[in-house]
């Protein structure tokens, strides 16, 4: 099974992964309103390149940035402009790396000054379903479980879960086998030891409704207006649950 990686490969991808953490820790500090996407997405080219690593976003099926930077109703794929940070937004900020031939990749979503009460409530929640789904991902479960687990934390704080776009396996490609969805469905793929995957949430307040912007062609909003959430981490399966190689 092509997916499952050795100890060698999972030491290789922790190294991206750990590059991947030292950017998202420096992009946090950061943070504040006034800060342009722009100086943020430099910011991370910067300690990607310092690290003899390669930002994995830039230029992948022709997208123009090394981060993805998503503001309050986009959930994914923003691409970085000079829009600056006000008081009250969230922003989700997606980071992949490749170093040495093998990729990690981190989102995280995170709070602009004083948010609202509703965006403190689907933060908690989607970091929780990360965090404990990544507890919950063993062998022996299925990837339809796992995604039923991820969705219960969204219904029960009264959100929805993003059905369209999904989770993946990593490794040498960025996206690999297997899709991970956030949602229950019958069966899929079992996991084992050794896979290594990406685990990530991506809540909505309100209906699963999203549209891709036409002016850009990458970035996704929701039709309604209603604020989104994604967190994300790259895991290995181990025994007794994930281990997290991009742990900040």
């Amino acid at each position: 099974m092509p997916y499952i990686k050795n100890e060698s490969e999972i030491k290789l991808m922790r190294e991206a992964s750990r590059i991947v953490a030292i950017v998202h820790q420096e992009l946090k500090k950061l943070l504040k309103p006034g800060i342009s996407l722009l100086e943020l997405n430099d910011k991370a080219e910067e300690i990607i390149l310092k690290n003899n690593a390669t930002p994995t976003f830039k230029g992948y099926h022709g997208f123009p940035s090394s981060i993805c930077a998503s503001i309050n109703d986009i959930m994914v794929h923003g691409i970085p402009n000079d829009r600056t940070l006000k008081d009250g937004d969230i922003i989700s900020i997606d980071v992949g790396v490749m170093k040495d031939g093998w990729n990690g990749d981190a989102a995280f979503t995170f709070p602009i000054g004083n948010v609202s009460k509703e965006a403190e409530l689907i933060m908690k929640a989607t970091k929780e379903a990360l965090n404990e789904s990544i507890k919950f991902a063993k062998p022996g479960v299925s990837l339809g479980e796992l995604g039923g687990f991820i969705e219960s934390f969204a219904i029960k704080n009264g959100f929805t879960s993003a059905r369209e776009y999904v989770g993946h396996g990593i490794g040498k490609e960025m996206h690999e086998d297997p899709l991970v969805p956030n949602y229950s469905f019958k069966g899929g793929e079992i996991l084992k030891e050794g896979m290594t995957i990406c685990i990530e949430p991506m809540f909505i307040n309100g209906k699963d409704e999203l549209f891709v912007d036409p002016l850009d062609g990458w970035t996704v909003r929701t039709k309604h207006g209603g604020i989104t959430t994604h967190d994300e981490h790259t895991i290995v399966i181990r025994k007794n649950g994930g281990e997290i190689l991009t742990k900040l």
